[in-house]
């Protein structure tokens, strides 16, 4: 019997394949007539005998087949279906390709916003509810005009409620943390909804766990083929890489450890890890992690993408590499900017009273946004902080120990706060740093006094240790300038 591979070529003679995205079970491809794309064609192909007798009995991309009918004749916009195929126990869904298009991804934020609350606000009008709303999802034409693209996730409701329009709502803005100008015009719209401020929290309190779950999923998808990471295996390890790069993995690894046995190039040596660069990458490498706990740069990789998939500012992900001997090594692009102990010990003295403050109100709300998503790490001192002097924009280092939480404990917040305000100069005077507190609180919306008392009982037990241009630097409370 022919696959439904060699079907859909057989009907479509004139047509190249070009593989979009695949995952265990599911490969999206387009259909290309010289330079124009033409078709899309979802396969569903399942493995597992339980798999395929689920798709024969309820094909996957049977449903969506109908519910894009479904959407188009309610008038949403909606790729035009061409056909649905069936062969075994594989199951295919053509639709007409949009073309010329571009993701909305690639528009501006407030356009972002503008159409992803236009198209929930459309469906839920026309009685749909949608389980997976995210950018991804919608395209645009030459005119500018936006389409839907996946419809598997939608549900066809006889009433929409509150919860679901929140739910809907609250998918569509969880990615851009939307102000209540941002999002009221929009729930004004919404049919049948009277109670809007009772909307409006709902929102705010689905937002951020939708925003989590989603992030847990892309992490979770990295770690396997698919569009983000592209597994590799050679005698000598196995790893996954970012598509976007194409490096030389056993010659940065052989590069690296020539840096480490000569002593150049490095950033940290220890018997943990060590860190160096190799041209434009820095190579992180750590021994071999305890028997039955996950490799270390494993745990990197996963922090580090928990971080990136938030929209927090971090070295470009490069590659996971796991070594035959059990030895790890992550892979990054360098960063060019100095860590923010090294700037302040370089260039505190010479700012003026306004440029530190901003300092300090630009740092307070990075990690006040950072706090409020409950990502922790757990070792946020400013040797792990590097930052682009101009812009005053952040990065997070040393990714190993972050982790995205259902909810972060006062003590965890209270615990970062004091690792910062520890690890930065002591001539950094009280007044800049009660102005970090205020920019951060500003945005959790605790009261600065009380953390500034809290946070200077805690370090007030600890040494000030940071890093200047001569090495690691140790000073004391006790002739800390007011």
């Amino acid at each position: 019997m022919r696959t439904i591979v060699e079907h859909i070529s057989l009907k479509y003679p004139d047509h190249r394949w070009e593989l979009v995205s695949k995952r265990s079970n599911r490969s999206i491809y387009r259909l290309l007539r010289g330079d124009a794309v033409e078709y899309y064609v979802k396969i569903y192909d399942p493995k597992s005998p339980l798999e395929k007798l689920r798709n024969r009995m309820k094909p996957r991309t049977l449903h969506e087949f109908r519910m894009l009918q479904q959407l188009q004749l309610s008038g949403l916009p909606v790729p035009e279906v061409k056909e649905h195929i069936s062969i075994g126990n594989s199951t295919a869904l053509l639709t007409r390709a949009v073309f010329p298009s571009k993701s909305l991804l690639e528009m501006k934020r407030e356009d972002q916003i503008r159409i992803m609350l236009e198209m929930s606000v459309r469906l839920i009008n026309h009685g749909y509810h949608f389980t997976d709303m995210h950018a991804g999802n919608i395209i645009l034409d030459s005119r500018g005009k936006p389409y839907l693209v996946d419809a598997y996730e939608i549900i066809p409701c006889r009433k929409i409620t509150l919860g679901r329009a929140a739910a809907l709502l609250a998918q569509a803005g969880s990615d851009f943390h939307l102000s209540d100008e941002e999002l009221d015009p929009y729930l004004l719209r919404v049919d049948g909804i009277k109670k809007i401020g009772m909307l409006r929290r709902k929102i705010r309190s689905l937002s951020l766990a939708f925003q989590k779950a989603r992030v847990k999923r892309r992490v979770r998808r990295s770690f396997r083929e698919g569009s983000f990471s592209l597994p590799l295996s050679t005698s000598s390890h196995r790893a996954l890489v970012h598509r976007k790069y194409s490096p030389d993995l056993d010659g940065i690894i052989e590069a690296h450890c020539a840096n480490v046995s000569k002593r150049r190039d490095l950033y940290k040596l220890q018997e943990k890890t060590q860190l160096s660069r190799v041209g434009g990458y820095c190579v992180k490498s750590y021994k071999k992690a305890w028997a039955l706990m996950p490799p270390y740069a494993r745990r990197s990789w996963k922090g580090l993408l928990t971080l990136l998939f938030n929209g927090v500012p971090v070295a470009d992900p490069v590659a996971y590499v796991l070594l035959a001997d059990g030895k790890s090594v992550l892979v990054t692009k360098a960063l060019d900017h100095p860590d923010l102990d090294v700037f302040l010990w370089r260039e505190y003295e010479q700012m003026t009273p306004a440029r530190r403050h901003d300092v300090a109100r630009a740092l307070g709300l990075f990690i006040g946004n950072l706090h409020s998503r409950d990502i922790y790490h757990a070792d946020l001192k400013a040797c792990n902080i590097k930052v682009e002097t101009d812009s005053l924009k952040f990065y997070l280092l040393d990714t190993d120990r972050v982790e995205q939480r259902w909810a972060l404990s006062r003590g965890k917040k209270l615990r970062n706060l004091m690792q910062i305000n520890t690890s930065i100069p002591r001539m950094v005077s009280r007044s800049v740093r009660m102005a970090f507190l205020e920019a951060y609180c500003s945005v959790t919306g605790y009261d600065a006094r009380d953390l500034y008392r809290r946070i200077w009982r805690l370090s007030s037990a600890s040494e000030i240790v940071y890093r200047c241009g001569a090495g690691d630097r140790i000073e004391e409370w006790s002739s800390a300038r007011g």
